[in-house]
């Protein structure tokens, strides 16, 4: 558990750090039109998906790969901690440089995180599927405090930020790889387990409960991130308010973990992530007015958002867990990774589009940064509409039991 803790952590600090930072750096530091760095961020994001999705039915067709996953998880954490630390000392207003950066860390970062979300169904297994992602959306939310209180002296400093910035991130990913560096052992550990190993998986179709999931995720997680991107840029008035919105948000998230499990448990995991949606949408809505409200009224506002918003990314992973189990097949390695790498790959999809969505916002604008608020209301009423869409899907959802492999092919 504490290996796995760990690990989860180093992962989630370069996840948490490439999510909330990367656009920032792009527009900020390197110059980059905000139209073409939304672009490169959506590029490198499908990139990252499809390799999930490829990485996790290989190992689920052909085990024998797991094989070879500790030192290929070695060489993919060192590759996805440069990646990420090198971005910020790039020269101005060179891309190409900046969109291999991108590139190098998203194919690092999908070598290790596939095999280790395989890994989770040992927790499913004894805490079941509430617990394991209790323990998830705790480990990440505490690295997202991390990049929070990175994040404030950058954002408080705005441009002036360049000069210890690069220090910042390189930290972080220095940290990242530290943490990270039990997972080669882990997978080592895992693969013993050899009645897999050299066993190839019949091809299935992939099942539909999961397809509707992975498309509600793309959809709503595609509206909501595109709004905590997009306040990064806005002029909340109060700098101190603007530059603590990334420490308060993941700080939100930890608190949302106690907050919605009560809640889970008494109307079941996949319509309390339904409740979060809708809650979701209407509180994106509200942005313009509240950026123009007093602090303590704003920041009482970025608490409430973030619990909602903190909500969905701990049940996302409970409802997955739980769709998994009841394909009534055994929770092998193959399967989750197989099944994982799909989610994984919808949920980037749905990141980086976000990230497009806003480099055209910003395009829209005069100036891409200190956006006054009454110009969101587009985005805001778009963000709605995603919210809305994934909600109504979810409750569309009737879950199958059925022996269920997943494959891409055939």
């Amino acid at each position: 558990m504490i290996g796995y803790g760990s690990v989860h952590f180093g992962k989630s600090l370069l996840w948490a750090g490439e999510d909330a930072l990367t656009l920032y750096i792009l527009v900020r530091f390197l110059d980059l039109p905000p139209a073409l760095a939304g672009g490169m961020f959506l590029a490198s994001a499908l990139w990252n998906a499809l390799c999930d999705g490829l990485f996790g039915a290989s190992l689920h067709r052909w085990p024998a790969i797991r094989r070879v996953l500790p030192p290929l998880s070695g060489m993919a954490i060192l590759a996805s901690g440069i990646g990420f630390a090198i971005l910020p000392l790039l020269e101005k207003g060179h891309a190409v440089p900046a969109i291999a950066l991108l590139f190098l860390f998203r194919t690092g970062f999908s070598l290790l995180d596939v095999p280790h979300n395989a890994l989770t169904r040992r927790i499913a297994e004894t805490r079941g599927d509430l617990g394991a992602a209790q323990v998830r959306a705790a480990v990440a939310s505490a690295a997202a405090i991390v990049i929070g209180l990175v994040s404030f002296p950058v954002l408080l400093a705005g441009r002036n930020a360049e000069q210890f910035a690069p220090m910042l991130v390189a930290m972080i990913g220095l940290l990242a790889v530290i943490c990270m560096a039990p997972l080669p052992l882990l997978l080592a550990r895992d693969a013993d387990d050899r009645q897999e190993i050299g066993q190839a998986r019949t091809s299935r179709s992939i099942p539909s409960p999961l397809r509707i999931y992975c498309a509600a995720t793309v959809i709503g997680l595609a509206g909501l991130a595109a709004a905590g991107k997009a306040m990064l840029h806005l002029d909340f008035g109060a700098s101190a308010i603007f530059g603590a919105v990334l420490l308060v948000m993941t700080a939100g998230r930890l608190t949302a973990v106690w907050l919605w499990s009560p809640i889970a448990r008494h109307i079941g995991s996949r319509h309390a992530l339904v409740l979060a949606y809708a809650a979701s949408g209407l509180a994106a809505l509200m942005i313009p007015a509240v950026a123009q409200w007093s602090g303590p009224v704003a920041l009482s506002w970025l608490i409430l958002f973030s619990l909602i918003g903190g909500g969905i990314a701990f049940l996302t992973w409970a409802v997955l867990s739980e769709m998994i189990g009841q394909t009534g097949a055994p929770p092998e390695a193959g399967r989750y990774a197989a099944h994982f790498g799909l989610f994984t790959m919808s949920m980037k999809i749905g990141l980086g589009l976000s990230a497009g969505i806003t480099g055209v916002w910003l395009s829209s604008s005069s100036q891409p940064v200190d956006i006054a608020p009454s110009l969101f209301w587009p985005l805001g009423s778009f963000v709605m509409l995603t919210c809305g869409v994934a909600a109504v899907l979810l409750l569309t959802i009737r879950p199958e039991r059925q022996a269920a492999d997943l494959s891409f092919g055939e």
